[in-house]
Order: structure tokens, then sequence, then C-alpha cells
């Protein structure tokens, strides 16, 4: 059984035991860039089932306000809220209102920049890999998003052909993107995806074949407080200039080389050598059914380099955790928030991938440990999403709605029998 099916399966267990009848979903949306109720948006009650559903549209009152009373007791629903062309999803949990912030949208927010930025490089010899990530921050006054056609640039090295795009807002769930050619400029793609307040992760991979030195030109659409580029230690990294570059050691096993402008504004040059991949994990030990806690960051498996499956929304997600750096050198100003952007970039996956170890743990957990939880239904909103925009394929799905539908009798037959 896949690890999808087997996270969906703890959070029915979690959540289904106490069902209920179905109860009206209702909540008020803020403006919170005028701090004043959000009147007249489009409100749409999704359901989580067969692909993402539309169960019934709305729009808010003078005060914000919003009811749907559409729904079913064991469905599991989001609510989005279109203000100005922009979505903000929520996910609804329990039968308290929900509280929906949104922002008005503006062409350009002036001084935009970004906290971190890296750049992961691989090569197997014939084809060289890189993953770029930024962490765009939205921190104006009052706040609004930004919204554009070309809210993110990015540009790829010649004879580059790009593999994905994703982003998720810092809280959020991994979003497929479709580039779009910016004419009259060669090799560059624009994304169309809102910059809320807050902080949105850029991430974007390309390859080309390698030539045995590989050079390679980044532009940075904003200035980057603090940037690296990380490689396999096998592969040699040249700066195009000397003196843009520093080497203050390791994060989880990959060899950093961190920009010494602080912010970064422009363009990097470099030359990449040599063969080095991502290594596979190595197995984490197996926690204690006893201590129904989350890992810590000394116990918790290494970050790996792969993504996490892509979808829509904005559930929140849990950090996958830091490895352990204890044989490392000693540079904490670089190495710590590095190793978190990392992890970042690698996505739940280890978080995940930890937790298939030990459901029942978590499954007992759950009630006690909202973090978890919102996890659980992160994963299983991307099942839904995944299977909507077909990067799943039909075996997973119907593998996992399968132990769903399974889970979900069994709880509710024993919630029944308790009752008796």
């Amino acid at each position: 059984m896949n690890t999808r099916a087997l996270l969906a399966i703890v959070f029915l267990t979690a959540l289904s035991l106490p069902a209920s009848a179905a109860a009206a979903i209702s909540g008020t949306v803020r403006n919170s860039t005028s701090a004043q109720p959000a009147a007249g948006d489009d409100v749409v009650l999704l359901r989580f089932g067969n692909g993402m559903e539309e169960v019934s549209r709305a729009k808010t009152d003078a005060q914000g306000a919003f009811t749907f009373n559409e729904t079913s007791a064991t469905g599991q629903y989001m609510v989005r809220v279109v203000h100005q062309g922009v979505n903000y999803d929520q996910t609804v949990a329990g039968t308290a209102p929900l509280a929906i912030e949104v922002f008005d949208a503006v062409a350009k927010i002036p001084g935009l920049s970004g906290s971190m930025g890296i750049a992961q490089v691989e090569s197997d010899g014939k084809i060289v890999k890189v993953t770029e990530m930024y962490d765009i921050r939205n921190e104006s006054s009052p706040p609004v998003t930004q919204a554009g056609k070309r809210n993110y640039e990015i540009l790829l090295p010649e004879k580059a052909a790009l593999n994905s795009v994703q982003a998720r807002r810092g809280t959020g769930v991994w979003v497929n993107l479709q580039p779009a050619p910016v004419s009259g400029q060669p090799r560059v793609y624009a994304i169309d995806f809102p910059l809320r307040p807050g902080d949105t992760l850029i991430k974007f991979a390309y390859s080309l074949p390698s030539a045995g030195r590989t050079n390679l030109h980044l532009r940075l659409a904003y200035p980057i407080k603090k940037f690296a580029v990380m490689h396999p230690r096998s592969i040699t990294f040249k700066a195009e200039r000397p003196g843009v570059f520093t080497s203050p050691g390791l994060a989880g096993g990959w060899q950093v080389e961190a920009a010494i402008a602080e912010p970064v504004v422009g363009d990097l040059a470099f030359q990449v050598s040599g063969i080095g991949i991502a290594a596979a994990p190595a197995a984490p030990a197996r926690p204690n059914p006893a201590s129904p806690q989350q890992p810590s960051a000394a116990s918790a498996p290494p970050a790996v380099a792969a993504a996490p499956p892509a979808a829509a929304g904005a559930a929140n997600s849990v950090p996958a955790p830091v490895p352990s750096a204890s044989n490392e050198p000693q540079r904490t100003s670089w190495l710590a928030p590095l190793a978190i952007a990392f992890v970042l970039m690698a996505g739940a996956l280890a978080f995940f991938w930890w937790m298939r170890k030990a459901p029942l743990r978590v499954a007992a957990a759950g009630s006690g440990a909202p973090p978890l939880l919102e996890a659980l239904k992160e994963e299983l909103f991307q099942l839904e999403v995944d299977r909507a925009h077909g990067s799943i394929s039909a075996d997973e799905y119907a593998e996992s709605r399968q132990a769903i539908n399974h889970t979900l009798e069994r709880a509710m037959g024993k919630r029944a029998a308790a009752g008796k």
C-alpha cells in the first residue's frame, strides 16, 4: 500500500470516529487590506470525492458572511473565496464557523524581495539537473496581494529544457504551474501565481546536456537576502568571478557555496563539473509507540532531494524536520537557515516517510496533535486534487480511495457498535 493511502487511512480514522449529523458550513470573510468585511465576494463550496467537485456557490453579505447547507456528515470540504480574481482556500475541519482572510490585488508591489534562494545542482555525467527555489516575502503595508501574469520570471540557460514549475504559500501545498513564454525574450518564462502577504515559495527544475564543464547563468527575479548553490561533494564548483561565493561547509550532506553579497541582486554565474546525484535517505530509527510526539530534529530522517506531490489549494502543512548536522562544520550563521530551506525544497516527503513506519502511533496521537492532523488533511487534499489534475495514476488513486472507504466503514461500524 502506498504512503498516501496509509496517511489517508490514519486521517479518516482520527476524524471520522466522532461522526455526527450533517451541519451547515458557515463563516465570514474579512478584507485585511481595508480592515472591513469583504462584501459581495464569490464563495465556492468544494467537496473532495471523485476529484474536487463544486457543490454550491454563494456571495458574502454586507458583513462578509456566508452559509452552505448542502453538506453531508461524511463529506470532506474546502471553501474557496474569490476576491478580485485571486483564490483564497480553506479546508473545513469541525463545525466551527470559518474565518477567511483576503487582500486587495495590485499589479506590482514596490520593493518586493526574497529572504532565501537555493540552486541545487546534480549531474549523472550526461545531464545536468538544476532545481532553483526562492522564498519571496510580501511584507506590504497595508497588506495586498501582487497578482499578474508576470509575477515571477525564469531565465533558462542555453539548451536547457524546463522540467517543472511549482509554487506554494509558506504554509500551503505545492501547485503545478504552466509557465508562459515571454514574447520577444528567448528562454524567458513568466509565472502567473499570486504573491499573497507572507511567504511564497517558487520552485522550478530544468536540465541541460553536460559538457564536461557546464556554465550556468542564473537571473534572480527579485533581490534575495541569502543565496547559495548546493551540490554533491563530488561535483566541482567554480564561480565566474572571484570573491562572489564562499564555502561555509555542508548541509544535509551537500556542499554549500554561499553568495557573499547580502542581498544578491541581478545575475549569478558559475561553472560545475563532475558527477554527483542526490543520495538515497538512510533508514530512520523505529519510533517508540509509547511516545506519541512529533519527531525531533535529532531523530528525524535526513532530507532527501525530492519534491512532494503537487496540488492546489491552501491547506496547512507541517515542515519536515531539519536534519542533524552534528558531524558537519559548525557555521550556524549559514547552515542552520539553509538546512531548513533545503528541507523545504525536499518537501514533506521525509516527514511522511517517517510516519509510514508508525501509522498506529500517528493514529493514537491524532486527537492531541493538531499539526499531524493538518499534515494528514493536506495529504488527503493532495490526493483529490492530483487526481483532478491527472498527476497521479488511476491505480494509485483507486488504491488510496479503496483504503479510505474501507477504513471509514470500519470506523463508522465501531462507533455504531459502541453506541448500542
